[in-house]
């Protein structure tokens, strides 16, 4: 029997092999912390929750959706390789970015998604 209790700031997941063990444990913090069952994990930290009898299964796809909006790609046309092959930057070439923290914001953005996206992993970095 195992239960294992996820605390992430002020949320938490719990889950389990034994139901009877998890209503236990979410009545004892319903009652000594006042905590709110919200239900089934749909969605936590950027990642989308789904789970059947094979398994648990973890996607970013609504997060990923969220990023080519926030950066107005999303009429864009998907490319294999986003760069010029072979192409050789230079910090004394090229205009400043207009807005750096938006470009900080998505260099950071693109490095959680790539975390359970190895798929992407090479493209990103």
């Amino acid at each position: 029997m195992v239960v294992i209790l996820l605390v992430y700031v002020d949320d938490l997941i719990i889950m389990g092999t034994e139901s009877t063990l998890i209503f236990q444990l979410k009545q004892y913090l319903r009652d000594s912390s006042h905590m709110k069952d919200l239900g089934f994990l749909v969605y936590f930290l950027g990642l989308e929750i789904t789970a059947d009898s094979h398994g648990v299964f973890l996607s970013q796809h609504k997060y990923a959706q969220y990023l080519v909006a926030a950066i107005g790609l999303q009429d864009s046309t998907p490319l294999d390789t986003p760069t010029e092959l072979n192409l050789k930057l230079h910090k004394e070439e090229g205009d400043l970015l207009s807005d750096p923290v938006t470009y900080c914001m998505l260099v950071c953005s693109l490095v959680y998604l790539t975390i359970t996206n190895l798929d992407i992993s090479y493209a990103a970095q």
